[in-house]
């Protein structure tokens, strides 16, 4: 039989999990989200930071890997992303336990790093040594200004992951 602790937390997963599927849905999916210009956010980097930042280390590398295969199934882009987020998961969660607070601004100064070493990284293995047409320009144009997208999210995605571990947490 469960404790009232282990079903918090299973239940504080589940939810997490949910939210990560939801945004997936949004993040992969034509018109279900603004694309100003043509320009995608990439939520999951954020969602990830934030749910690494409140879950640590472990859980965050498994949260990771989650959205990285959920994204890489809607993308061509190999298993990139789950490798991409699997250590973003793990390296934020362990910055948090560390050596950093977890709070709004940390949040956001992670997910534009995360954004922007995503953005660069996918361009490089995908356009520039893959010697396509004018690389520069698609930097330029899409992954640059979708990392600054993506750290306008970031913010809202932490209140609502918060939330979630506050309603959930094994505390209460």
């Amino acid at each position: 039989m469960l404790s009232i602790r282990n079903k918090k937390i299973i239940i504080r997963r589940v939810f997490l999990a949910a939210l990560i599927l939801l945004l997936s849905v949004l993040q992969n999916t034509d018109g279900f989200f603004p694309q100003p210009f043509g320009i995608r956010a990439f939520i999951l980097i954020p969602a990830v930071v934030c749910i690494s930042m409140f879950e640590r280390d472990i859980a965050g590398m498994f949260f990771g890997l989650f959205a990285g295969a959920l994204w890489d199934v809607f993308s061509q882009g190999g298993d990139f992303n789950a490798l991409f987020l699997l250590c973003i998961g793990f390296a934020c969660g362990t910055l948090i336990n560390t050596v950093m607070r977890n709070n709004i601004v940390t949040a956001s100064l992670l997910s534009i790093i995360a954004a922007a070493i995503y953005s660069t990284g996918y361009w490089l293995i995908h356009y520039f040594i893959a010697d396509t047409d004018n690389p520069f320009r698609m930097l330029a144009r899409y992954y640059l200004p979708s990392a600054g997208y993506t750290f306008i999210l970031a913010p809202i995605l932490f209140i609502i992951i918060r939330a979630i571990e506050k309603k959930f947490s094994v505390e209460n």
